[in-house]
């Protein structure tokens, strides 16, 4: 069968890590029944032995490519069943957690099968689970090297979470993460002068103009040419924080030579 390909599976959080607490309260409070369907395309989509095994193994070790071969597989446009959704959840932020892609296609497309992001659709203790994950996931998003901010936010968009929530987090962030989170995202891997705003193709109309919006905002542009010129601001940061400025600049409505998207 194809699970034995992963003993022991892949995409598993260790005790130490900054989620660890979160994942164990997910197994926790998700504790659904087995489903009695996969609720995707059957006999065509997914390989057929990890489709015959699907929900032998216990929820926590369902293998990576197990989670990645169903999401692969064409499902309802409407999205999934809440108990199905509900059963496979803690696996899926567990991967999310641990920096892996349950959807093969894109980081993006991760938690839309149901609407996760409702809390209407939870109890009160599985959706305080799923709102500390959300913040905490998007909080590291902001610190980090690697990943992307747009990916990211789109994702929780999809989901469900409300777009102006998830802008407020993201400006709460301290200055210097929002610069070098922009610069990498935006300047770091562009040729000079051909910098440009990342937006996935991932959006749904009119999330991906609202997110250009936020991105190109007065109000981002002045934070960063206040952290620029401000007297204790490092001169590396100096240097990326008018780049993103000059990014503003360069695509902004509102600015001088601003272009539409």
């Amino acid at each position: 069968m194809a699970r034995k390909e992963q003993n022991p599976p892949k995409a598993k959080i260790p005790p130490d890590h900054p989620f660890s607490d979160i994942i164990s309260d997910a197994y926790r409070v998700f504790a659904y029944p087995k489903p009695s369907s996969i609720e995707v395309c059957e006999g065509c989509c997914m390989d057929a032995d990890i489709e015959a095994d699907f929900f032998t193994p216990p929820i926590a070790e369902l293998p990576l490519h197990y989670v990645q071969d169903w999401f692969f597989a064409a499902c309802d446009p409407a999205g999934i069943a809440h108990d199905t959704w509900g059963y496979l959840l803690p696996r899926i932020l567990e991967i999310l957690a641990v920096d892996e892609d349950p959807a093969s296609v894109g980081l993006e497309v991760s938690l839309n099968r149901y609407e996760t992001g409702n809390p209407k659709n939870w109890s009160p203790e599985e959706w305080q689970v799923l709102d500390r994950f959300q913040r905490a996931y998007l909080k590291r998003e902001m610190a980090r090297e690697s990943g992307c901010l747009d990916d990211t936010l789109c994702m929780f968009a999809l989901a469900g979470w409300p777009l102006e929530s998830l802008f407020e987090q993201v400006a709460a962030s301290p200055d210097t993460d929002l610069v070098l989170r922009l610069w990498r995202d935006w300047c770091a891997y562009c040729v000079p002068g051909r910098d440009s705003i990342w937006i996935t193709a991932f959006w749904n109309s009119p999330g991906n103009t609202r997110a250009f919006e936020f991105y190109t905002s007065e109000a981002m542009h002045d934070r960063m040419t206040r952290i620029a010129f401000a007297e204790d601001t490092p001169e590396d940061i100096v240097e990326k924080a008018l780049a993103v400025a000059s990014v503003i600049e360069t695509h902004a409505d509102w600015a001088m030579g601003g272009l539409s998207t």
